[in-house]
């Protein structure tokens, strides 16, 4: 969005007696409207605009004009899209209720939005949506379904600034507007000839073939950090979108359709990594050099960093390195890169008015693109992000054997373990296809291994290097959980025959004691399902099976040429007639034949044609004959002997029905989400997050104890509500006070403070207490589990020591937190190495400090207040430390993992 820009505010009105902007029944979530808002905020399809209005009404003709006129008349809106209504039966009355409002009709919107809709589907014609104006507002209809919503704003979408210009007399943007066309008018040029003559492209890359190490640097000069006239680093805005005729964003595939995985992944890769800049999925743009052109220029106007997936390799759709290069006169600073999986890679600048502009072309298989969203876009978004480690590489013994390593250095999806101090890897499959998502849901890592010409095999033990790109799995739990002496008072409640009395208490002398009181048989979890788009963070609550084969059909793995392959290299000719054409977005079963002697041109993806059964890649090509124009080829010649079923995929042969796609308790992340999303599963069932109220006493100190929580309590691994509360001294005179937390579902209520036995038994009214119900003493308050319907926890915090509050969150509530969230690990530990003089040791407790990764190990480097990663567990005495270093050995210490750092992530 350009802020020089005025904003267009856009309303968005559901119209349904069904939906609802409610997530919590799925069946009834109004997926349309949402829908609309995420393509104008997030993807900003309408420059300058911004989405300052929603609401849905039902089927009513009076509702429906009531709403446009109280968001028209107020000047609420500029542009108000209504979604629903728009059909055929009785209660679709949208538009009969806009056609009673507005003053002036806008015949050519409507016009277009039929135009291009009979073009994707007949049905369209059943559609009487209109448009018009009212007041100084634009109203335009739109239809119900979601897919279609999206379909039609697009149409229109571009003419919207200069529409709502004119309607509000602003001369100035529409100025802009006439100039920014003259811009693309005068930009124009004429399409290669290798676009348009297919029988004229290149049959190899013109790019060279550089290293992965001469690529990092390429970007590295290019990383400059910006920054704001406050002095503040600027970090850049990043636009997302991916190309192919072949994709569809809807959940129901078709014919020759693939879903669209790329764009969201690459999204939420980004997000997950805490990228700080704004970043918009523009979603999918079809393989049309008019369409790249456009919505190149839409994204250079808007954004700093550009980033594509697909279009980039050597087939006759692919022409985003010629749009770039021969539309917009960019630099491309590498077009291909020596690696596996990625090779066609691609980074460009150039110059837009006045800016320069960072293109990613990434490969469109989408293993492909989340290898090297990892290996090239993130390092260098963290670099122009400030951060100095901006690759996270560490160091790990092999576990086995590899043999018949690639051409090619190669980047393998692998598993990263931390066991008994060490780090291990292993690769988990061999099936490493750049189309086989699932080889990312196990993996954690990727594994570099070296070019079979270097080497033929890599023997286990060997250390090898690994690029983290996900937390690392670890097994390891420090003795310090299970020996430490707490001295934890533990009081069981019992109640008999309506009276109650406590038990002796009960001493606990360790965390893990504590941790296993918590969380077994005390706390129902809740579950709840969500959209997919939501997901990220959450545990999945039960295990997900596909429900579809893919790739549905038999497809292309290269772009060539597919033949039927009999033994054709001992003829006498080696030529073959070109008979067909086949492209991602073909419908299988509407192609003829293959014979002898015959041929298709094929592309990635592309279904292949009957009999065929194998595909010649064009690099292994040459062109014997075509049309006089270069347009066709006639006949080709193959150079290189082919092999029965090469670069195809077979039916299922990535994911099959039935196929265990995620396990319980899985962790959604960027590649789990589009595992799912590439099989049209669009909502899951999760561990439901509950809500936390810390509730503080009206004094200061109090104050104090909430304010530390809350910041403690906001994780990334944590996807529920923080409230904070104030609270009368005396809880007597209004006991109801805070009655209403406990309408919420599995709240965890926490008291700072002074607060005396009332208080307790206020908590325990409201919850169920069993025969069970303990109440534990931890030294800085006491902490009270029910078990009912909802679930409740009353932890009391009563100390204002900075560290204990430290202790208290890390050691026993993110814990407990993440064991009621699906968590499989709860706390982690790991084994570090300081090398620190005993003078500057603290003994005998545990101490706040800075865990980092160096020269293949970690260690506690000092301990500070500006970074705490850990809480170390410090010796009795500083003796133990001395004989070490006098030995010239480093002190081992235990630390339990309380951040994590630029250079590791620890699972939980």
């Amino acid at each position: 969005m350009d802020p020089k820009k005025p904003t267009i505010k856009v309303g968005i009105l559901t119209i349904s007696d069904t939906r609802t902007p409610s997530k919590s029944n799925i069946d009834s979530f109004d997926s349309s409207g949402q829908d609309l808002i995420k393509l104008i905020n997030d993807s900003n399809v309408i420059e300058s605009a911004k989405v300052v209005k929603y609401d849905c009404v039902t089927d009513d003709f009076d509702q429906i004009q009531a709403k446009m006129t109280e968001w028209c008349s107020e000047r609420k809106v500029d542009v108000l899209l209504s979604t629903g209504g728009t059909g055929f039966s009785e209660r679709d009355v949208t538009p009969e209720a806009t056609l009673g409002l507005v003053q002036k009709l806008t015949p050519g919107i409507s016009q277009a939005i039929m135009n291009e809709s009979l073009k994707i589907t007949p049905m369209a014609m059943l559609s009487r949506a209109v448009s018009g104006i009212y007041e100084k507002t634009l109203i335009i209809n739109l239809p119900g379904s979601s897919k279609a919503s999206k379909e039609c704003l697009g149409v229109v979408a571009s003419a919207i600034p200069h529409a709502v210009s004119l309607i509000k007399d602003e001369k100035e943007i529409s100025k802009q507007f006439h100039e920014q066309l003259n811009f693309t008018s005068n930009n124009k040029l004429r399409i290669p000839d290798c676009v348009t003559k297919i029988a004229c492209r290149h049959r190899e890359s013109q790019f060279p073939k550089i290293s992965m190490k001469s690529a990092l640097t390429i970007l590295k000069e290019h990383a400059v950090i910006q920054y704001t006239e406050n002095n503040k680093i600027k970090y850049p805005t990043v636009w997302i979108f991916s190309t192919g005729d072949e994709l569809e964003s809807n959940k129901d595939s078709h014919g020759g359709y693939i879903r669209d995985t790329n764009s969201v992944m690459i999204k939420q890769i980004l997000e997950q990594d805490n990228f700080k800049g704004q970043i918009f999925n523009y979603g999918i743009i079809r393989d049309n050099w008019n369409d790249l052109c456009k919505h190149f220029e839409e994204a250079f106007n808007n954004a700093d960093v550009l980033v594509t997936s697909g279009g980039v390799s050597m087939g006759e759709k692919d022409l985003i390195k010629h749009v770039l290069k021969d539309h917009f006169k960019s630099q491309i600073h590498f077009g291909r890169v020596n690696m596996k999986p990625g090779m066609p890679t691609t980074f460009v600048t150039l110059m837009f008015k006045d800016k320069k502009k960072y293109i990613f072309c990434l490969p469109g298989n989408p293993v492909s693109a989340g290898v090297c969203t990892h290996l090239f876009l993130l390092p260098y978004l963290r670099s122009v992000s400030g951060k100095e480690l901006i690759v996270h590489s560490l160091k790990a013994k092999l576990t086995h054997t590899i043999k018949g390593l690639d051409i090619r250095p190669e980047y393998r999806r692998a598993l990263l373990k931390y066991e008994n101090g060490e780090l291990y890897v292993s690769c988990l499959t061999n099936y490493q296809q750049s189309s086989r998502l699932l080889s990312f849901i196990d993996s954690n890592c990727l594994l570099q291994l070296p070019s079979s010409s270097k080497t033929a095999t890599v023997e286990s033990n060997t250390i090898m290097d690994v690029i983290l790109i996900k937390s690392i799995e670890n097994t390891y739990i420090a003795p310090i959980l299970q020996e430490m002496n707490l001295c934890i008072e533990i009081i069981k409640k019992q109640v008999i025959s309506g009276n109650t009395k406590n038990e002796k208490p009960l001493l606990y002398s360790c965390i893990e004691d504590v941790l296993h009181l918590m969380t077994e048989n005390i706390f129902v979890a809740k579950t709840e399902i969500i959209p997919n788009d939501f997901a990220m963070g959450y545990v999945l609550y039960s295990p997900i099976n596909s429900s579809e084969n893919l790739p549905p059909f038999q497809a292309s793995v290269k772009d060539g040429y597919a033949i039927k392959y009999e033994d054709y290299w001992l003829q006498k000719s080696n030529l073959f007639n070109v008979v067909q054409v086949s492209v991602a977005g073909t419908v299988p079963g509407c192609q003829k034949q293959i014979g002898l002697g015959e041929c298709a041109r094929i592309s990635t993806g592309a279904p292949i044609p009957p009999r065929a059964n194998c595909v010649v890649q064009v690099e292994d090509t040459s062109v014997e004959t075509k049309s006089s124009d270069g347009k066709v080829e006639i006949t080709i010649a193959i150079l290189k002997e082919p092999k029965l079923f090469e670069n195809i995929r077979n039916i299922g042969s990535d994911i099959s029905v039935g196929q265990r796609l995620l396990d319980q308790k899985t962790v959604l992340g960027p590649f789990e989400i589009a595992l799912l999303r590439s099989v049209g599963c669009e909502n899951v069932e999760v561990y439901k997050c509950p809500s936390i109220h810390i509730v503080a006493c009206n004094d200061n100190s109090a104050y104090a104890i909430s304010h530390k929580l809350k910041n403690m309590l906001k994780v990334p691994d944590f996807k529920g509500n923080i409230f904070s509360q104030s609270l009368c001294k005396n809880l007597t005179k209004s006991p109801g006070q805070f009655d209403f937390v406990f309408d919420y579902d599995n709240p965890i209520i926490i008291f700072c403070g002074n607060v005396n036995e009332f208080c307790y038994d206020n908590v325990e009214s409201h919850i169920h207490i069993s025969n069970d119900t303990r109440k534990i003493s931890l030294g800085f308050g006491r902490m009270l589990i029910g078990t009912d319907e909802k679930s409740v926890v009353f932890l009391h915090i009563n100390t204002c020591d900075s560290e204990s509050i430290y202790n208290c969150v890390h050691l026993f509530i993110l814990p407990f937190l993440r064991y009621i969230t699906g968590r499989k690990k709860i706390i982690s530990s790991i084994k570090t190495k300081c090398t620190m003089s005993s003078d500057c040791l603290p003994t005998d407790k545990f101490e706040k400090a800075e865990l980092h990764y160096e020269d293949g190990e970690f260690k506690v480097t000092c301990f500070t207040m500006n970074h705490q990663s850990c809480l170390v567990n410090m010796p009795s005495s500083s003796d133990e430390i001395n004989i070490k270093l006098k030995g010239g050995e480093k002190t081992e210490l235990d630390a339990i993992i309380t951040e994590n750092s630029n250079s590791y992530f620890i699972h939980y």
